[in-house]
């Protein structure tokens, strides 16, 4: 029986260490060098639970002249811009009044948004992640209020005010996704730009997939909460209870979109940009070899 035992433990040690083991260690997958690069987590990760943005300029409910408004944001607990060369790109989404959002993508340096009219206007900043998807930490979301040019007096400035100012203290519905067409009259660039380089932006890749993603302030959305709404071509959607990216379904081509909050009741929140309505295109996909990749 000891000689028999015997045999059989040189017969084992006579194989393969890797065959000597019982179960084969899995490899372990290579951890992103920062959690905003880790496509693995969604806008409402916990990782970016402290994230916040601010404008450091320009200030709330200032008045300006008809040049350029210079822009620099104040990010804290997320990281903006590429780490590396062709690596991916979270960022920033500043959307004024309520036209398609421009991209910032490095909060170190000013920029210059020009192309504004005299009257109201009201700025937005929106923290992202690199495929576009709205970051849904409680302050990772900023708005400035501003007056481009001679401020009216009295009524008729009230009234303007009015129609484009939200009031900071109710539910802002903030529509981000899918962006559109850029606007053509706006421009954004780093102050030390030349600008004669400036020009107008493409839609950032993946900016128009059949998605749609908002960021929700002072609201609280669920089943017996605020909802919103979406019509897309005429139809519409069941009511959205909750505050994640909603697939579109909808193929390749030119599409209109209106989103809008509803309260518990089912009536309109009125606040002067909760209503978006928006052309945007989707384009079709490859039949054939890879797909184009979300990265940035």
């Amino acid at each position: 029986m000891r000689h028999a035992l015997l045999v059989v433990l040189a017969a084992l040690l006579a194989l393969p260490a890797e065959a000597r083991v019982h179960k084969k260690r899995k490899r372990a997958l290579a951890p992103a060098a920062r959690p905003e690069d880790d496509p693995r987590r969604r806008g409402s990760s916990p990782a970016f639970a402290r994230a916040s943005i601010a404008f450091a300029a320009p200030r709330d409910l200032v008045q300006l002249g008809e040049s350029a408004v210079e822009i620099r944001l104040r990010i804290k607990g997320y990281a903006i811009g590429a780490l590396k060369p062709g690596r991916p790109v979270p960022h920033a989404h500043l959307i004024v009044d309520n036209e398609p959002a421009l991209e910032i993508d490095d909060a170190t340096v000013p920029w210059a948004l020009g192309g504004l009219s005299p009257g109201p206007h009201v700025l937005r900043a929106v923290l992202c992640r690199p495929w576009h998807e709205v970051v849904k930490a409680r302050k990772a979301f900023a708005m400035v209020r501003l007056w481009i040019g001679p401020r009216l007096s009295g009524k008729a400035g009230r009234a303007a005010e009015a129609a484009v100012w939200p009031n900071p203290r109710r539910p802002i519905l903030t529509f981000v996704l899918p962006i559109g067409a850029p606007s053509k009259s706006l421009v954004l660039a780093r102050i030390e730009q030349d600008a004669a380089q400036a020009k107008e932006p493409d839609p950032p890749p993946g900016a128009n997939r059949p998605l749609v993603d908002f960021y929700l302030s002072n609201a609280w959305i669920g089943r017996r909460g605020d909802k919103v709404r979406i019509v897309l071509d005429r139809r519409e959607f069941p009511l959205v209870t909750e505050w994640r990216p909603q697939p579109l379904r909808r193929a390749h081509g030119t599409h209109r979109i209106v989103i809008d909050l509803l309260n518990r009741k089912g009536l309109r929140v009125t606040n002067a940009i909760n209503e978006t309505d928006r052309v945007f295109t989707v384009e079709a996909a490859p039949r054939r070899g890879p797909q184009l990749s979300d990265s940035r």
